[in-house]
């Protein structure tokens, strides 16, 4: 079948246009840019809520389905008229809003889910398997953001390997890049851009932040439910007033110009898109290195090359580090590269170049109009 892209008509849907529901957004961002830079008619539908930065990027093409909650039958009926109005050749469920996915069954177009993490992961990941069996099995493809969710959908939820296609999360450079001003001298601001949640490992950090010396501080570009719980812990552990508690950023590129380094301490991270937007400004990553995809053999974001990682003690665990043995180390290594101008300068230049050659927009735009094509040739 052949397939015009400067006509195919696109179709995304996310859980809410904000932030502070998680990386889906970002994903959701290049996505939108990429497709647009390729000629594709972009439409979004968003589930719950009102607009936010996809809304002002796709302008008229931006439609609201305040929907109340899974059980609201107007909504669902809604989300179906809406289809048909805009008549898509492909439907992309950035985020897997089941009612959406349930109810666009019976309509006949392609149908693509997007899998973030490996399906298993975290305390009810068992749970979860068979939900997502269900929903892949409605649709045309599926893709994986790594190997290792790929595989897991194949051997525990049991969706067909001709159905999973592996597109890894990408950057914007266009966006990102932007001449960073001067750092400040006397202090050194370490940068995490997290939703606020506990296995991001904000804790963890705020752990770390008190070993450090005084002039060291953390800046959180986020939020989510655990910041007021978090925000005290800060002050119990004496750190409270070198944290700097952002939340939502809408200039991200500015949030990486301002930090020194970035700092990675996530218990589980499917990609690490933030890692990747701070790679592709220039800063050089440190942190603890646990469960995930992230470093994953196949294809992996961070390496010993462009990132300075120390491994958590049971990388499995999911759940806080308990040994200071390894937060000494991560300190130490910190201090370290912050006193060798040249190999900060050699380490951030790897990660840019590794991210420029594999996490491109440009790279990631190919994939996803090769998932479109076989996903219109079935």
């Amino acid at each position: 079948m052949s397939v015009d892209y400067g006509i195919m008509k696109l179709l995304i849907c996310i859980y809410k246009d904000d932030e502070r529901a998680g990386g889906s957004v970002r994903v959701a961002e290049v996505l939108i840019r990429s497709m647009r830079k390729s000629g594709v008619d972009v439409h979004l539908a968003v589930a719950y809520g009102g607009g936010g930065r996809l809304q002002r990027l796709v302008g008229n093409n931006c439609h609201f389905l305040h929907a109340s909650g899974p059980r609201d039958i107007p909504a669902w009926f809604a989300y179906r008229s809406l289809v048909r109005i805009i008549n898509p050749d492909i439907i992309h469920y950035i985020d897997d809003v089941a009612w959406m996915i349930l109810g666009g069954i019976g309509i006949t177009r392609k149908r693509i889910m997007h899998q973030h993490f490996r399906p298993n992961i975290g305390v009810d990941g068992d749970k979860r398997l068979k939900r997502i069996r269900l929903l892949c099995g409605t649709a045309d493809k599926v893709v994986a953001i790594s190997h290792g969710a790929a595989k897991q959908l194949i051997e525990k939820c049991q969706v067909r390997p001709d159905k999973v296609e592996v597109v890894h999360n990408a950057v914007n450079f266009d966006y990102l890049c932007l001449p960073p001003p001067m750092a400040s001298s006397d202090k050194c601001v370490l940068g995490m851009a997290v939703r606020v949640v506990e296995d991001k490992g904000v804790e963890d950090a705020l752990n770390l932040l008190g070993l450090l010396p005084q002039r060291y501080e953390l800046a959180i570009a986020g939020d989510g439910p655990a910041r007021t719980a978090l925000r005290l812990r800060a002050f119990e552990l004496g750190v409270g007033d070198r944290v700097r508690w952002l939340g939502s950023v809408e200039d991200i590129s500015g949030f990486y110009a301002k930090i020194d380094f970035y700092l990675f301490m996530s218990w589980y991270e499917g990609f690490g898109l933030s890692v990747a937007e701070a790679m592709a400004c220039g800063k050089p990553v440190v942190g603890l290195l646990g469960d995930g995809e992230i470093s994953e053999a196949e294809y992996p974001l961070v390496t010993v090359d462009n990132s300075v990682l120390v491994e958590r003690s049971e990388p499995t665990s999911f759940s806080l580090e308990q040994s200071w043995e390894v937060f000494v180390a991560l300190r130490d290594a910190i201090l370290q590269l912050e006193s060798d101008v040249t190999q900060q300068e050699k380490q951030a230049k790897a990660a840019f170049n590794w991210v420029n050659e594999r996490f491109s927009s440009e790279v990631f735009s190919q994939k996803m109009l090769e998932v479109y094509r076989h996903a219109l040739s079935i």
